[in-house]
């Protein structure tokens, strides 16, 4: 597997480029002119490798990047079930505690009806 999507056809590319050139040498055979094909063609491969490498590091920082963002992502999770869990442990303490206060409630209306002195009809 390629880390640069592009990486095999840039080197199948370049030889093809050779290749043209050196078609085009047949009709011009001097040193000179043989000598200008290969620097202008080695210029081309220097700065098509260099777009590769450019290429591979961005590639490598969008890697980096997502698997912090995953990271990211499975702590958010994480923190998220956390709150759920407080919330019903939460939501289960306030049942309790309204069960525990209406039956209280309930006592010291018992109470407090048991001392009233019962009423008396005046007509």
């Amino acid at each position: 597997m390629y880390t640069f999507p592009f990486l095999p056809r840039l080197r199948l590319l370049v030889p093809m480029l050779l290749l043209l050139n050196a078609a085009g040498a047949v009709a011009d055979d001097s040193l000179p002119a043989a000598q200008r094909r290969m620097s202008a063609t080695l210029k081309e491969l220097n700065r098509a490798n260099g777009e590769v490498k450019r290429q591979e590091g961005r590639l490598r920082e969008a890697e980096e990047a997502l698997a912090r963002s995953q990271r990211k992502v499975e702590d958010d999770k994480a923190k998220l079930e956390l709150a759920r869990k407080g919330l019903d442990e939460a939501k289960s303490g306030a049942e309790v505690a309204q069960r525990d206060y209406d039956q209280a409630s309930t006592e010291i209306q018992r109470l407090y009806r048991e001392r009233q002195p019962p009423s008396t009809s005046k007509p």
